[in-house]
């Protein structure tokens, strides 16, 4: 994969994912974190589909950029909607001290 073929699939996950924070339910930012990320959608949008892409290729550390910016995207996503599900599996699977003792706790209330 060329650099400008991955820069451009990680952009294209940061928009995407800032377009999933407008619409989601989860992620309560407010007016103005809307504002931001619909920006960012809009901006991304226009990066990922820009006739000019021969005529600018992106650094090296530009796609590391990216693609860790890209990376926590995917991350946010996953805990907003995942990770109480994965939480409580591994929570049973493991019989971890933490989780136990929040159990007894919520027990005791």
């Amino acid at each position: 994969m060329s650099t400008q073929t991955l820069s451009t699939t990680f952009i294209a996950i940061v928009a995407l994912h800032a377009l999933w924070c407008v619409l989601a339910r989860q992620v309560s930012d407010g007016i103005v974190g809307k504002v931001i990320y619909i920006t960012i959608a809009i901006s991304g949008f226009a990066i990922v589909t820009r006739a000019e892409a021969v005529y600018i290729t992106p650094t090296v550390a530009g796609v590391t950029f990216h693609g860790a910016l890209a990376l926590a995207g995917l991350r946010h996503w996953f805990v907003a909607n995942h990770w109480p599900i994965v939480k409580g599996w591994l929570c049973r699977y493991l019989h971890c001290e933490q989780c136990l003792n929040n159990t007894k706790e919520a027990d005791k209330t």
